[in-house]
């Protein structure tokens, strides 16, 4: 199958931003490019937010003639072994109390970075405001909404310019990390009848110990991208009995990103979502 083609067939990419993180789409606009090309499975995957799935779902719900269908997710700010990670979860419940009640607690973390990445920046002279920030941000604040504050501001030409000469070392010296314990995550997830796969491996510091720790915590799935494939990910998987999940990251429109860009064909998902069910003991709380 030619995956750069506009017209894709039963498959489902399951790690899509809307605005409500750090994307440039609305749910409408990618429920709408979603059925264009085709696409039979999408999960809205937002940073700690669930605005973006819950709107699109209820679109989704009240659409007689679409045959698309929502799979629920979220992208959670985490870490292992010390180090910062993006658990991917999916089939949750997403009106479960504990996992809401978390996903404030990263969304108010989020904010607590944010005022000290503004104070920082006012003493290096730069005029900033928690307005001017939360202007570009409709769900989730992170650090590509400040990046944007200080492009509009005339700070910096480019997102990349911002992280090189303010974001990174703001960062690095931030004391209270917003990210949340794989352990616990995957363990909230679990009530909450739904599992967890590790997004974007190729970015994790000793990917092997981490796999593990997060393994025997009870992680189910691995992404896997094409571009980017790990070292040896056929033998990880098989060895700590993981799952391929697969989504394109869709951010925003360019010439190397777009819906449906990475997937999985509807047999595979048929296959992460049975497996799912099994490690549940049944107990998932979306059906297929």
């Amino acid at each position: 199958m030619n995956r750069n083609s506009s017209i894709i067939l039963n498959i489902a990419d399951l790690h899509i931003h809307t605005f409500f993180s750090d994307g440039d789409l609305s749910p409408e606009e990618i429920i709408e490019e979603s059925i264009s090309r085709n696409i039979s499975y999408i999960s809205i995957t937002d940073h700690d937010n669930l605005t973006g799935y819950k709107k699109a779902n209820s679109i989704i719900n009240k659409s007689r003639n679409s045959n698309l269908k929502i799979v629920p997710g979220i992208e959670l700010s985490s870490s292992v072994n010390n180090s910062n990670i993006h658990l991917l979860a999916y089939f949750f419940d997403p009106n479960d109390k504990d996992l809401n009640s978390i996903i404030k607690t990263l969304q108010l973390r989020r904010n607590d970075f944010a005022k000290f990445a503004i104070k920082k920046l006012n003493e290096e002279g730069v005029n900033i405001s928690w307005g001017d920030i939360v202007k570009n941000s409709k769900g989730s604040i992170g650090r590509l909404h400040i990046a944007y504050s200080l492009i509009s501001l005339g700070y910096v030409k480019n997102t990349n310019d911002a992280f090189d000469t303010y974001l990174h070392k703001i960062k690095s010296i931030y004391k209270n990390p917003f990210e949340i314990n794989a352990k616990e995550l995957i363990e909230l997830i679990r009530k909450a009848g739904g599992v967890c796969s590790l997004a974007h491996p190729h970015t994790v510091n000793d990917l092997e110990k981490s796999i593990n720790d997060l393994y025997e915590n009870g992680l189910v799935g691995i992404e896997i991208v094409e571009n980017k494939k790990i070292k040896d990910s056929d033998e990880i998987m098989s060895r700590f009995d993981l799952t391929k999940t697969a989504g394109s990251d869709f951010h925003r429109h360019g010439k190397k990103s777009y819906l449906g860009k990475n997937f999985l064909n509807e047999q595979e998902l048929l296959n992460f979502y049975n497996i799912s069910k099994n490690k549940l003991n049944g107990e998932i709380s979306w059906n297929m």
